[in-house]
């Protein structure tokens, strides 16, 4: 009789039998973790198999997380530990309004100078104040007293906000005096409201 079972499970056995019992044996028994990987078929995990707060960042790939991937809002300050974010972390548009600047859309800096020539033509991109997304320079013209053009090279301003003020401690007030493509135009003026010529700072946002 034991000959008749023997001979009856031996016909039966199959190859695919004999690796799917193994398989089956390796993970009941622990250490069958790299078998039970292998098993999951490709892009079938998704946010309901991944336990919240589990994902690390050496889980990341440098750069694999970009604008696209994140909803509207998505980050928070709360969200981001103090000093935890550079520029050289983003993409360009990583983080979208609003978020990281609070409840009210704010946006995110696409630029900022610091006019530390008042009466000339000046190359402000290395002056230490001054910032262009784009990589490119930042020059402005001088093109008469109080007025003046201030261009960031390689980058589009057209939407978004630009502020202009007045910088250190005179009466002089500074404003847009429009904006566009690459380009700002800067009028600053004296008390009376005559034109002058004064330092100013610029920030233009999304």
């Amino acid at each position: 009789m034991d000959d008749l079972m023997f001979s009856t499970l031996k016909t039966r056995m199959t190859y695919a039998n004999v690796a799917s019992t193994t398989a089956l044996v390796l993970v009941i028994g622990g250490g069958g973790a790299a078998v039970a990987a292998s098993m999951v078929p490709a892009n079938s995990v998704g946010s309901r198999q991944i336990v919240n707060n589990s994902v690390k960042t050496a889980d990341l790939k440098d750069g694999g997380v970009t604008g696209t991937d994140l909803k509207d809002g998505g980050v928070t300050g709360a969200d981001v530990a103090d000093g935890g974010l550079s520029g050289s972390d983003l993409a360009g548009g990583a983080i979208d309004r609003p978020g990281l600047f609070g409840t009210g859309d704010l946006g995110v800096v696409r630029a900022y100078a610091w006019n530390n020539s008042p009466s000339a033509d000046a190359n402000l991109t290395n002056n230490g104040y001054t910032y262009n997304r784009s990589g490119g320079a930042v020059n402005v013209v001088h093109n008469g007293t109080g007025s003046y053009t201030v261009t960031f090279a390689g980058l589009n301003l057209n939407g978004g906000n630009v502020v202009v003020s007045g910088y250190g401690g005179s009466a002089t007030w500074c404003k847009v005096g429009s904006w566009g493509s690459s380009s700002v135009n800067v009028r600053c003026f004296d008390a009376a409201g005559a034109p002058v010529d004064d330092y100013w700072t610029l920030a233009a946002s999304d």
